[in-house]
């Protein structure tokens, strides 16, 4: 058996046969293939990617957006009342008098009259 060389920048056959050796060639599919596995796992699924993916907004323009959506939810919204004038709006309210009768049904069922009435006048009302 031969000692073992400490320094192998001498080793004559190990320089030999480092100049002889080729590297093999890589085939064109296998750049191709490392890039689909590599993207299989390190890049999410789309539908995460869709709940997780953030949109840059300025400060300013966010803060505008949510007090319009604010006062857009919390102004209640009223019917817009139709304007009529004096004249038109007289006429109709009795031509609707006319064509629909008004019916109250009312119930006097548990009505007790009150044993005593008070009244207090409170001076200093507006004419």
């Amino acid at each position: 058996m031969k000692p073992v060389d400490p320094d192998p920048e001498n080793d004559r056959e190990l320089g030999r046969l480092l100049q002889e050796w080729a590297v093999p060639t890589v085939p064109d599919a296998l750049d191709d293939r490392m890039k689909g596995l590599f993207r299989a796992h390190v890049r999410p699924p789309l539908w995460r990617r869709l709940f997780s993916t953030s949109i840059r907004v300025p400060l300013p323009v966010a803060v505008a957006v949510l007090l319009l959506l604010a006062a857009a939810f919390w102004i209640p919204r009223r019917p817009a009342a139709p304007v009529e004038s004096a004249e038109s709006g007289a006429a109709t309210r009795s031509a609707r008098a006319e064509s629909e009768p008004v019916v109250t049904r009312t119930s006097l069922a548990g009505f007790e009259p009150v044993r005593e009435m008070n009244v207090t006048v409170v001076p200093g009302g507006t004419p």
